[in-house]
């Protein structure tokens, strides 16, 4: 058991983890890595070169690009839905393809990680990389970084959109005021 001072017994399986590129979606997925392999899972986490962690902070975990080629103006959008819809697109293909090499890697433990891939862990903002596991024949499971409350709100704007609350009349996200006030920093 993890926790106990005892070493992990190797399972001979491995988990493919995909972080979404921003911070506590790269967070959240590593800690979740670490948890699999105190379990004796061997961990390969694909991640973009955008936002890519930094492998020396988890020397255990084997990290491997996928080697998307981001448009420049998808990195720069302000629009975090129109930004995660992009980002979706544009990574879906080479995640597919890193996702395939390590499924032909298998149980070839010198080449990339141990054992054979056992299922993959996307972050639930990889709306598309959970088809690309099916396409390919891979148990997935999506991995929610955000909270209920953000998952609730979610769930209720078809609604407030339909009912006509959304989006306010005459604003827009950026015309709020700001709840910081000039001297209180």
């Amino acid at each position: 058991m993890a926790g106990d001072g005892r070493a992990p017994t190797p399972t001979g399986l491995r988990v493919v983890m995909f972080p979404f590129p921003f911070g506590r979606h790269i967070t959240q997925m590593l800690q979740l890595g670490e948890l699999l392999l105190a379990r004796g899972l061997g961990v390969t986490v694909l991640h973009t070169a955008f936002n890519a962690p930094d492998p020396t902070c988890h020397p255990e975990l084997t990290f491997v690009s996928i080697r998307e080629s981001l448009p420049a103006d998808v990195v720069a959008c302000p629009d975090m839905v129109e930004q995660m819809m992009a980002l979706n697109a544009a990574c879906e293909a080479p995640f597919q393809a890193a996702l395939a090499e390590q499924l032909a890697r298998g149980g070839h433990q010198a080449l990339q990680g141990p054992g054979e891939v056992a299922y993959v862990v996307v972050d639930g903002q990889w709306y598309k990389m959970l088809g690309v596991a099916t396409r390919v024949a891979v148990p997935a499971l999506a991995l929610r970084a955000d909270g209920a409350a953000t998952f609730l709100s979610m769930l209720a704007t078809p609604r407030l959109v339909a009912d006509g609350y959304l989006p306010i009349k005459g604003t827009s996200f950026f015309s709020f005021p700001s709840p910081c006030v000039e001297g209180t920093l």
